[in-house]
């Protein structure tokens, strides 16, 4: 791994490639332990468009009972699995990169930000479909304040969330379905042409653009045999406009 501190874009890519999260809340009205206590739990996140995790919860579950009577909360995610593992050869692994984001979690009820926010979810976790509209769940939206991320001894960043999150993306939010359907309906060459050259998977899956945000792409293919395949940009991007020269870049690149 380098020295130098990773950039809070590819802070926010790694943070968009975890799979499941430690939420740490402050415990409140918990059978075991009394008020104020520390309370872990595993949850599994997806991220908007400008990186801020989303979390969909049960009333029914302990840390939404504490998130609402006290919304700070912090959430840590991992590149390997989250309890170390020993080996007799090398012990524990103690240089797994990890990254704490910390913020204030609030529900998503205004109609038109839960449809925005529904989409994002279920996009990147179809299965939560099954349970997403009952009446006890609830879409959660974390505002970053803060993030600290660890790579090893001696290896650290802390960013304000002025630093980490992007300060406007919202051109790039009102035109993401506009992105979308325009690359499927006129560009599937092109995102073939990108997946054969940036990664690994088969260019000749039928893959087609999922959704855009500020650091890369998701693309699905035509098979479900196949996983979803997440791209990630060389820089951020926050409009319509950087979002087709950055996608226009990496194309020709592809073709060079």
């Amino acid at each position: 791994m380098s020295d130098t501190p990773p950039s809070s874009s590819a802070l926010r890519q790694m943070l968009r490639r975890a799979v499941r999260g430690a939420l740490a809340t402050i415990a409140h009205g918990h059978k075991q332990i009394g008020n104020g206590w520390p309370a872990a739990s595993m949850v599994v996140p997806t991220c908007d468009i400008d990186g801020c995790p989303i979390l969909l919860i049960s009333d029914l579950a302990d840390h939404t009972r504490h998130i609402k009577a006290d919304s700070r909360v912090s959430l840590l995610v991992t590149e390997a699995d989250l309890i170390a593992s020993a080996t007799p050869d090398t012990g524990i692994q103690t240089d797994t990169a990890r990254l704490t984001v910390f913020g204030r979690a609030r529900l998503v009820n205004e109609p038109e930000d839960l449809s925005w926010i529904r989409q994002r979810y279920l996009q990147a976790h179809p299965d939560a479909a099954q349970y997403a509209d009952f009446a006890d769940f609830g879409f959660y939206r974390l505002d970053v304040e803060a993030a600290y991320w660890v790579g090893g001894f001696g290896k650290q960043r802390r960013l304000g969330g002025d630093k980490f999150i992007p300060t406007d993306v919202t051109a790039l939010v009102n035109g993401h379905d506009d992105i979308v359907a325009h690359m499927n309906a006129d560009h599937l060459d092109a995102l073939s042409d990108i997946v054969g050259h940036y990664t690994t998977a088969d260019p000749e899956a039928g893959w087609q653009m999922q959704s855009i945000d500020c650091d890369g792409i998701v693309l699905t293919p035509n098979s479900a045999d196949i996983a979803a395949l997440r791209i990630d940009f060389p820089r951020p991007i926050g409009t319509p406009a950087e979002a087709r020269e950055i996608l226009v870049e990496m194309c020709k690149k592809s073709r060079a």
